[in-house]
């Protein structure tokens, strides 16, 4: 009377359990969810981003591991819904973005290196780019600027190299090395540098930057209708730039509104340092001013490409010792956008080092839904197939089986749902089978109660010592199982970890719909006479 009062209760702890599968699956339940579907599935983006160090500096695992960090973060503030950022090899990062509406916007931000930096403008163009009284001049052309300067490129490690074509347009570069730039060039499929070609270096100690398209106005004041080019000193030794984007306090970077004009604008908050920094260069900035007779300026250079330049007045007197307060401002963005984009990538820190696009693959939407009907079609004809074969074989255990199965189908879907587990094609592969291995657990009982009852047991007792003696052999099938599934998902690759996670989820299920579910239900039918007959199961008494 006790085990069957404890099948009952166990009867009704699945009917409930079920119930709450059915607020979870049934649309417009409060409870309801949806299974987060993965790249192959709904579509997106996977692009592989290769490290590009700059001269003189090794890759480490640690930047590859930062890198990861920082991209991870970008990800999340973009707010796309399960993220994939793994390590591949030395120096690769593999990131795929499930349905993702702006790929190529998404890509851009998670790449960006974001390497900030504010320079005292007209103490720091130099070359070309500098004109009377450090009054910057723009240069209309990457090559004119760097043809003008090659002349100061044997003094020194040349900081960067350019490729330009037989009509002066850029090729390839900028790289950090000639041979960086020379082994780019074979990619691109050239044995050598073709005839006419030019390969320019930027001088030692110095940048190349750029202003266009996007920023309000270029330096000293031309239309940003083109890209214009400007040659900037760049000596840490020196102390140029004066500050970076570690001076920042990532927390207190955030898009914004100038109240005043009602465009956008990125608000910057210095640490302690950076704040002593920028007031001091701000208040130098205000006494050549003075001096002069003319506004100065700081430049806001994010990747090497000018933001801002907002102008320290020396008609106010109030900036005579430098701004204070720690916080300067990005204005002159084209929308709220751009602004929303640029705070994003400067509340996330910036890049240790850059990276390039060396593979990139699109999923449309289409394609993956047409994956997911395969791949449901595909768990669905197994299913049956694998209840049919137990119909077949053990008659009415079949058919308990197969509820058991049935129950297996719900738990599974629900812990996938509750887990927010995101399915993939090789997840589904695991699902589907995970179905014969919860079906191979009922068949090791089922054989031990035809054994039993061919012994000359009664159907109770067959199912008593059946479950008895085939529970040590599904505990360790399925612990073996288990254990390669954990090793699959430790080491292996993103595709094969989805397959891992689904197989060890349905190997647990399975444990418990095969030991506990059809357990409870043969104890329960044990009880009826009519139960009693070998035939029921395939099997008769010899």
């Amino acid at each position: 009377m006790a085990e069957r009062r404890s099948h009952l209760i166990l009867v009704g702890l699945i009917l409930a359990a079920l119930a709450g599968v059915a607020l979870l699956v049934v649309p417009g339940s409060p409870a309801h969810k949806k299974p987060t579907l993965g790249l192959d599935l709904q579509g997106g983006l996977e692009v592989v981003l290769r490290a590009s160090p700059p001269r003189g500096h090794k890759l480490a695992p640690s930047d590859l591991n930062r890198s990861v960090t920082v991209m991870r973060n970008r990800i999340d503030k973009l707010g796309v819904s399960e993220p994939l950022v793994t390590k591949q090899g030395k120096d690769e990062i593999v990131i795929e973005l499930a349905g993702v509406h702006n790929a190529n916007d998404a890509i851009n931000i998670i790449g960006k290196t974001a390497q900030l930096e504010l320079y005292d403008l007209e103490t720091s163009v130099t070359g070309p780019s500098a004109g009377a009284n450090g009054v910057p001049r723009a240069q209309p052309s990457l090559f004119g600027l760097l043809a003008g300067v090659q002349s100061l490129t044997k003094q020194g490690q040349p900081s960067a190299w350019y490729l330009f074509d037989a009509k002066k347009k850029l090729f390839a570069g900028p790289r950090p090395t000639k041979a960086s730039l020379l082994a780019l060039t074979k990619v691109r499929h050239l044995e050598k540098i073709p005839k006419g070609f030019k390969l320019f270096a930027v001088p030692h100690n110095t940048v190349v930057i750029s202003c266009g398209p996007g920023a309000a106005v270029c330096p000293p004041n031309v239309p940003p209708t083109r890209t214009w080019w400007y040659l900037f000193k760049h000596d840490k030794a020196a102390g140029i730039p004066q500050l970076t984007g570690n001076d920042l306090k990532l927390s207190g970077t955030r898009a914004d509104v100038d109240p005043d004009t009602g465009q956008p604008e990125v608000l910057m908050h210095f640490t302690g340092h950076g704040g002593k920094v920028f007031q001091k260069v701000t208040a130098a900035e205000w006494a050549r001013g003075k001096s002069a007779g003319t506004p100065q300026h700081f430049a806001i250079v994010l990747d090497n490409e000018i933001k801002s330049f907002p102008q320290i007045d020396p008609n106010d007197s109030s900036l005579a010792s430098g701004i204070s307060g720690g916080s300067a401002r990005i204005t002159g963005l084209a929308s709220a956008k751009e602004a929303k984009d640029l705070a994003l990538v400067l509340q996330t820190g910036a890049l240790p080092v850059s990276f390039t696009i060396a593979e990139r693959t699109d999923v449309s939407a289409t394609l993956g839904k047409d994956s997911l009907n395969q791949a449901k079609r595909a768990a669905l004809y197994g299913l049956l197939v694998v209840a049919l074969f137990l119909l077949l074989l053990y008659r009415f255990l079949g058919l308990v089986a197969v509820i058991g199965l049935a129950i297996y189908a719900a738990f599974l879907y629900a812990a996938i749902l509750i887990f927010n587990v995101t399915l993939t094609l090789p997840g589904f592969a695991g699902l589907i089978l995970t179905i014969g291995v919860a079906a191979d657990a009922n068949v090791v009982v089922f054989e031990r109660i035809k054994e039993e009852v061919r012994a000359g047991k009664s159907v109770r007792a067959a199912v008593n010592a059946g479950y008895a003696k085939g529970f040590r052999t599904i505990l360790d099938a399925n612990v073996v199982t288990a254990i390669t599934a954990l090793i699959l998902f430790a080491v292996a690759t993103a595709g094969v970890k989805g397959f891992a996670l689904m197989l060890l989820i349905g190997t647990v299920i399975s444990l418990i719909t095969a030991v506990a579910a059809t357990r409870a239900m043969l104890g329960l039918l044990a009880g009826f006479s009519w139960f009693q007959n070998p035939r029921f199961m395939g099997a008769s008494a010899r």
